[in-house]
């Protein structure tokens, strides 16, 4: 409706599992965890490996994906990403050198940069509405440098108006901070914006905290569960 339309002055997309296929993001890992394997002669799978890296990744201390992100202090990727290949060596004893770190990162950069995929709408949506006077933005719980790879590797960084990070406000969503610094970039109240993202407790309650129109992208959770808050899904 184009009316409704005209109410809103910035649309916001959250981007890993809302633009960018998090499916990708596990390929990239798998790839990682056979050169791992390789390089230190593990007697595992891939996909075991995926699984320990994942369990050091995505604990509450360390993960942008915590159950309960309103308690989470800021720990910027690069330095889950350590902990996690220093978590998963350790448990074959092996201790990583600074060399094996920076090999790592190396290793980290160059996977994803090869396996990350957007959805196959993504480009569309985006180009249509980039022919709005709506002012498209970023807001995502990244490190601003793999942020800026990602969007290389996709040829999409002149569609965004601004991009907002968490390790650029040191914040993560659902809180007001991050938020805040992505409305006042856009020069729009929450009630004049639309935020769109795939996670319940951190971009859509984030979002209506602040006022805003939310749209959810539920590809993963039931539909029973208690989801009320959303504008839309």
């Amino acid at each position: 409706n184009k009316n409704e339309v005209k109410k809103y002055k910035a649309i916001f997309f959250d981007f890993g599992g809302t633009l960018m296929c998090a499916e990708s993001d596990n390929v990239a890992h798998l790839h990682m965890m056979k050169e791992v394997i390789q390089k230190y002669n593990l007697p595992a799978s891939p996909e075991d490996m995926v699984t320990k890296y994942n369990s050091f990744l995505f604990t509450k201390e360390m993960t942008l994906r915590d159950a309960d992100p309103e308690e989470k202090s800021f720990t910027p990727l690069r330095e889950s990403t350590k902990k996690a290949f220093k978590g998963v060596l350790a448990e074959y004893d092996i201790q990583p050198s600074k060399e094996d770190f920076q090999w790592f990162s190396k290793l980290f950069f160059e996977n994803h940069k090869k396996y990350i995929k957007l959805f196959p709408e993504t480009l569309l949506i985006l180009r249509e509405l980039k022919n709005t006077d709506l002012h498209l933005g970023i807001i995502s719980d990244i490190d601003n440098d793999f942020q800026d790879i990602q969007f290389k590797v996709f040829g999409i960084s002149k569609i965004f108006d601004s991009i907002t990070t968490s390790e650029e406000v040191q914040s993560y969503k659902p809180k007001a901070e991050i938020f805040q610094v992505a409305l006042e970039k856009a020069g729009c109240q929450g009630k004049e914006s639309i935020i769109i993202g795939d996670s319940y407790k951190k971009d859509i309650i984030g979002g209506k905290n602040m006022g805003m129109t939310t749209i959810w992208i539920n590809k993963f959770q039931p539909d029973n569960i208690d989801t009320e808050k959303a504008d839309f899904r």
